[in-house]
Parts: structure tokens; C-alpha cells; sequence
């Protein structure tokens, strides 16, 4: 009995592959069905193993900016009434990425043989994340897809313009900083040497900054394989005990704690979950499974431990607000506009308010960064400059005494 390859999206996420026995394709497909699958490709399994590769290069990640132009696209025509097939069909020739352009191509053909439009995301989670495939199962529940992947397609040019406004606001102080390393590097490797092998023939003592200098140089010869070896393994370490729950926790809990990047982090967060909360309410998911959705945008463990105290509440019956006061990572507006919502029944319009104060006081505080990073950036680049200089000139002045002398 012939053989088929298959590979396959899985109930919890990501994909699977193996091979089964059928007398057809329609039997192999079948038959994966039966293995819990959701079929994405099939293939003789003698023309799979000829073609297969050895291996893969990991795979990149879609741009942003690509997968808004693609979502904003599959909205337009599906709310103009074309086919969702058609639709992928016509897609996936103008899908600028490589990689998102074969993602279009497995998940047109996974609906061909039956899969859902969520089903067939869930199986490229690189051009897909986890809240994209929630909310588009959500908009396929409720039969609103064309209103979910606006709301989508809105969120992400949100995240992206709010990505790039921090970026903007960190370039200039990230460029100054590396071009005082790589100044010092040279400084340090090059010129101040050739200082201490003329200082010693004359026998006279090097100033203090150049001592200083030299001596750092010396250490990072002599134990730079070592350094690199501990910074490596404590990188290895740190790692390991962020991907824990109480690491991830607490490293999350520090990062809110940061001065001018926590406040800002924490208002992304807020306006990002309000957003998202608010499109599921209003496109009516249910309030519970909204929030379980909306949770996964914070990006943040002491946040998602506040909503799921803030879900459990509500499944008890003490309602969405209360199990909030007095939360320590929760701003308290964001608790009284929820509040607010509960009272008077306009949750989804209370939580839209919410996103757009958030964000303008984002904004606000993104424009304000640069301003606030100024001073401390003017002093510490005056402070390496004016030790530099000492550290070059002083053994110049005192090579000119010894001349005199």
C-alpha cells in the first residue's frame, strides 16, 4: 500500500509531521484526520523523500508592515463578498515576503481540503502569532471576519507605529554610545600602548586616567577569553531562569520597575489590551474568552497575572473591576474606566477611551524620552571625553618635561 507524507497543524499549536498508509490521497487524508490533525500537505511519500532538504535555515519572521498590507487586503475582499478561496488565491501571488507568500500557499490549500481559516494559521506561527490566529477564530465564530480583521488589521498599525516612535526616540543615544565604544576600543588598543612603552624607556610614571585605561586594556588581554566564557554562561544562566515562571515574573516585575522605559512599557501594554478587549466585546465574543484572547497581547507576566485574577473574579461573580483595586502593575484609571464600563453597560466603548488616553500619553512620553535621556547622554559623554583627554594629553605634557629635563 502506497505511502504519504504528511505534514499536519496540531490541536495545541504548531505542526506535525509523519507519514501514513492509504490506498488514495482522499484515505491519507483521512486517515491524519483521525490522528487529531488538521491535513496541510500530502505527498507520495517516495516523492517527499526525494525532494525533502537535509535541512532548514531557521525561519525569519514576517515583517509587520507586510502582514498589515496582507490583512488589510484579505479584509477588503472578503467584505466585497469574494470567496475566501479566491480571495487566498489572488493573494498569494502579490505577497511581497517569500516566507508569507508560502504561508499563503499552505493555508489556501489546508481550507481546500477542509481546514478552517484558523486551523490552517495556527500552522505557520512565524508569519502568524498567537493573537492573530485568536482573533481571526474569533471573527470566524462569530461570522464577522471582514470586522475582526479591520480591527486587526488596526491593531497591528497601531503596534507598529508605537514600535517605531521608541525606536526613533532611543537611535540617537544608542549611536552616540556606540561610537564612544568604538572611540575607546581604539583609544585604548592603539594609541595608549605606544604611551606606556615610551613612558617606560624613560623610566617616568604614567598619570592616573592613563594607568587607568592601560590597565583595563591589560586585564581584557589577559582574561578576555574568560570574561567572554563567564558573560556567555551568565547569559546561558539568565536565560534559563527567564524562561521559568517565577524568573519570567519577576524579571517582568523589574522591567515595569525601570525609570522613563517601565511607565512607557506599562502604557503600551494597557492601550494594547484595551484595544484588542474592546474589538472582541464589541464584535461579541464573550466577555470571559475576550479576555483569555486579549490577555496574550500584554507581553508582560505581572500583567497577565492581574487580568487572569481580574478573569477569575468575574467567573466568581465579584465582576470585571473589583478584582483590580488596589493592583500594584494595573494604573488605577484603567481600573476606573473599567468600572465605569461595567456600570453603565459600555465596556467596549469605556475600553476604546481607555486605549486613546493611553496612547496619547504614549506618545506624550515617547517625545518627552529623548528630552529625558539628553542630560544624563551629555553627561556621560562629557565625563568619557574629559577622561580621554586627560588619559592622552597628560602623558603627552609629561613627556615634554621629561624632554625639558
Amino acid at each position: 500500500m502506497p505511502s504519504y507524507r504528511y505534514r499536519a497543524a496540531a490541536a495545541a499549536g504548531g505542526t506535525r509531521t509523519g507519514e501514513v498508509e492509504a490506498a488514495d490521497l482522499d484515505q491519507a487524508i483521512g486517515r491524519v484526520r483521525e490522528l487529531g490533525l488538521v491535513p496541510i500537505r500530502l505527498d507520495p511519500a517516495a516523492l517527499a523523500a526525494s525532494s525533502r532538504r537535509s535541512w532548514e535555515l531557521p525561519r525569519r519572521r514576517v515583517r509587520t508592515s507586510e502582514l498589515i498590507l496582507f490583512t488589510r487586503q484579505l479584509e477588503t475582499m472578503l467584505d466585497a463578498g469574494l470567496p475566501l478561496l479566491a480571495t487566498l488565491e489572488t493573494l498569494e501571488p502579490q505577497a511581497g515576503d517569500p516566507a508569507l507568500r508560502d504561508a499563503v500557499r499552505g493555508v489556501r490549500g489546508a481550507v481546500e481540503q477542509g481546514s478552517t481559516l484558523t486551523e490552517a494559521m495556527r500552522a505557520y506561527p512565524h508569519c502568524f502569532p498567537t493573537l492573530y490566529v485568536n482573533l481571526v477564530h474569533a471573527g470566524e465564530e462569530g461570522g464577522l471576519l471582514p470586522a475582526m480583521l479591520d480591527r486587526l488589521g488596526g491593531v497591528l498599525e497601531h503596534q507598529e507605529e508605537t514600535r517605531q516612535r521608541i525606536q526613533s526616540a532611543v537611535f540617537y543615544p544608542v549611536i552616540v554610545m556606540s561610537e564612544l565604544l568604538v572611540a575607546f576600543i581604539v583609544l585604548v588598543k592603539l594609541v595608549l600602548p605606544r604611551f606606556a612603552s615610551l613612558f617606560r624607556n624613560l623610566n617616568a610614571e604614567l598619570p592616573f586616567p592613563t594607568r587607568v585605561l592601560i590597565g583595563t586594556s591589560d586585564f581584557f588581554d589577559a582574561y578576555g577569553l574568560q570574561v567572554l566564557i563567564a558573560a556567555i554562561a551568565a547569559g546561558a544562566g539568565f536565560a534559563l531562569w527567564v524562561r521559568t515562571d517565577d524568573g519570567r515574573r519577576r524579571f517582568d516585575s523589574w522591567i515595569l520597575a525601570i525609570p522613563l522605559f517601565g511607565p512607557i512599557g506599562q502604557k503600551v501594554a494597557m492601550a494594547r489590551f484595551a484595544r484588542v478587549l474592546a474589538a472582541l466585546v464589541e464584535s461579541g465574543v464573550p466577555i470571559v474568552r475576550a479576555i483569555a484572547i486579549a490577555r496574550g497581547v500584554l507581553g508582560n507576566r505581572s500583567l497577565e497575572i492581574e487580568i487572569d485574577r481580574m478573569r477569575d473574579g468575574l467567573m466568581a461573580g465579584e465582576g470585571l473591576a473589583s478584582p483590580l483595586k488596589g493592583s500594584r502593575v494595573v494604573p488605577p484609571l484603567m481600573v476606573r474606566m473599567i468600572a465605569a464600563g461595567e456600570e453603565t453597560g459600555s465596556l467596549g466603548k469605556m475600553l476604546v477611551r481607555a486605549a486613546r488616553f493611553y496612547d496619547r500619553d504614549v506618545d506624550y512620553a515617547v517625545k518627552n524620552l529623548a528630552t529625558a535621556l539628553e542630560p544624563a547622554l551629555l553627561l556621560v559623554l562629557g565625563i568619557s571625553v574629559l577622561f580621554t583627554a586627560l588619559a592622552v594629553f597628560l602623558p603627552l605634557w609629561n613627556l615634554m618635561n621629561a624632554f625639558r629635563h
